[in-house]
């Protein structure tokens, strides 16, 4: 029996089935693949289970929020629920920077908050400052320094690394001014304090290694810098000149790499020692009941924030203890960019005393009293600066009670706070080689001048410095 022969009616229906078929096959193996493809996700997810704290990324993870029929009619539910998720998302970091191979290969210059700037420098883009918080901040300055008019109190703010050196930033990226912030922070604080304008510094010296190209900090070249325009101010008459410089570190990948998920460069860690001047000292962290003969920790160096090299991170009351004649008493209030900056101060103080008021809750006034404060120093970068949440209520004049504290202790570090950010500990003055040896002995209080050198001795003695 003959076929008969098809229509061209019949033959275009015919491929348009045969063509509707093999798609629908195409669509059934792709949609199995994604659903394999989320369940693997979802069970690794499962199994996994959530972490606190990223190192790669230096902070805390959000996590799972409580369920309330007020925070999900509020919203917040659904806003936390996100943030936990994108957090706790297997695999992360390998997401990261799977999309910024993505965004660059499509000629985007940004990543996660982070430009990638020219010479493979990251650049931390600043926020928008918190308008209520910054404006608590800036009067609660004002009204601390007004109670303490006897005080030689000064502040300065450092601008951040995008805009200070445009020449590394990408093509027509925009950026903050944050010289305009500068100038009005310093407007509202009006002659309180004395207040140190950093920026024409920073901007003279911007061609050279005084930020980190993968970290949001300044380096301890851009720190010395800053102190040599601030000796004035603080009553710093004949500041040392000459110094030791030791690196510490050749292989440091800081924060804005974990968070752009960029790779291309590694820094370099230095310290720096005052030449013929005595930088013995000893270092009570007040919280955490220990004490060191240096403010360098070398354990840092082993692990991934090797800025932590100063101090071993961010602490919420820490005192320094020197053999200095001078009756100089240092308070200093300050964000991780002091961490770096305490090294250049310590010739010139009997006592240091770095409050990080993320994590202070005792009375500062009280503080101030008790251990004779001569001088203040509010330093901050200016990005964290106008962010802070912090710092007023820190500064609020505590209300009189007979049965107050010593200005000793202060409580533990706020919930979901990070205490590590940049700091730790290297070896003490003088040591050509640049390494460090920690100790720690418990201890509490203060170690006043006359008895820092018997203090920095049985520290040594005992840990081996």
């Amino acid at each position: 029996m003959e076929k008969t022969a098809m229509t061209p009616e019949e033959r275009r229906r015919k491929k348009k089935k045969i063509l509707r078929e093999r798609r629908g096959k195409v669509y059934i193996k792709v949609t199995c693949v994604f659903l394999f493809f989320i369940v693997v996700i979802f069970v690794a997810n499962l199994i996994s289970g959530d972490k606190s704290f990223s190192e790669s990324e230096n902070r805390v993870l959000a996590q799972k929020p409580e369920f309330s029929l007020s925070s999900l009619i509020s919203g917040d539910f659904m806003s936390d629920m996100e943030d936990y998720v994108a957090d706790q998302f297997v695999l992360r970091d390998q997401w990261i920077s799977l999309k910024l191979f993505e965004d660059m290969a499509l000629g985007k210059r940004e990543s996660n908050g982070v430009y990638i700037g020219k010479q493979d420098t990251l650049l931390e883009i600043p926020d928008e400052p918190n308008t209520q918080s910054l404006e608590n901040n800036l009067n609660a300055i004002r009204e601390f320094s007004q109670r303490h008019v006897d005080i030689n109190t000064v502040m300065t703010l450092v601008p951040n690394a995008a805009y200070i050196c445009d020449q590394l930033r990408p093509n027509n990226a925009p950026v903050r001014d944050q010289s305009q912030d500068i100038a009005n922070a310093r407007a509202v604080v009006g002659d309180s304090l004395n207040f140190v304008d950093l920026v024409d510094t920073m901007s003279s010296h911007k061609t050279e290694y005084i930020y980190y190209k993968t970290d949001h900090h300044w380096t301890s070249l851009g720190a010395k810098y800053a102190f040599d325009t601030l000796c004035p101010a603080l009553g710093i008459t004949d500041p040392v000149i000459e110094y030791d410089v030791y690196p510490v570190s050749t292989t440091f990948s800081g924060t804005l790499a974990s968070k752009s998920g960029y790779h291309k460069a590694e820094d370099t860690i230095e310290i720096y020692v005052a030449k013929d001047v005595n930088t013995d000292c000893v270092v009570n962290y007040i919280d955490e009941q220990r004490k060191t003969a240096s403010i360098y920790d070398s354990t840092a160096l082993d692990q991934k924030d090797h800025y932590e090299v100063f101090f071993g991170g961010n602490f919420s009351r820490v005192d320094i203890s020197t053999p200095n004649e001078q009756n100089k008493n240092l308070l200093l209030l300050k964000d991780s960019y002091a961490n770096c900056f305490v090294q250049f101060l310590l010739p010139y103080y009997r006592n240091i005393i770095m409050v990080d008021p993320r994590y202070y809750y005792d009375d500062l006034d009280l503080l101030i009293e008790s251990n004779g404060i001569t001088d203040i120093l509010f330093l901050y970068n200016v990005n964290t600066f106008m962010t802070d949440t912090s710092l007023a209520a820190a500064l609020e004049a505590a209300p009189q009670d007979e049965n107050a504290s010593d200005g000793t202790q202060s409580q533990p570090a706020a919930e979901g706070e990070s205490q590590s950010s940049d700091s730790g500990q290297t070896n003490s003055a003088g040591d050509e080689s640049g390494s460090a040896e920690s100790g720690t002995e418990s201890g509490e209080g203060q170690s006043e001048s006359s008895g820092a050198e018997s203090d920095t001795s049985e520290v040594q003695s005992e840990t081996g410095a």
